[in-house]
């Protein structure tokens, strides 16, 4: 099935076979009873295909590390800090200053060319500490 600017309400469940969503199709309302939900996926596949509606987002987006926010009384710290925040949020340490090798493999792992180019491992990050809630099944 391939469903388009379409609402889906009051479930979606498949065991066999695939559903193709697309074009700012809303899933709401939907219960799995036991299972959690939205969807329920005993078998088969569900994809998404972007955009989604507005104000909405998908949880299998970019993986990343949330950390706590930058609160240097520093002012050079504190500009550090700020300026490499997405790098740290690739980073998969939980040190405040990542290792060369984990800042390389951070960089490497910024999707943008320019941003993956500007990406400096000589200089501090001054990376915070992961908050307790992380969007990806792993621990820092």
């Amino acid at each position: 099935a391939s469903l388009a600017r379409s609402n889906i309400s009051n479930c979606i469940a498949t065991e066999a076979g695939s559903t193709s969503m697309s074009d700012g199709t809303l899933i709401s309302g939907c219960t799995a009873e036991e299972e959690g939900s939205s969807i329920f996926i005993l078998a088969g596949e569900v994809s998404y295909a972007l955009p989604a509606p507005a104000g909405r987002w998908l949880p299998n987006a970019r993986c990343e590390v949330y950390r706590k926010a930058c609160s240097y009384s520093e002012a050079a710290k504190q500009a550090a800090c700020l300026e490499h925040r997405e790098d740290c949020a690739l980073a998969e340490s939980d040190s405040s200053e990542p290792s060369s090798d984990e800042k390389e493999a951070a960089c490497r792992r910024q999707t943008d060319k320019d941003k993956q180019a500007a990406c400096d491992v000589n200089e501090p990050w001054y990376c915070q500490a992961a908050t307790f809630v992380q969007p990806c099944n792993w621990e820092v």
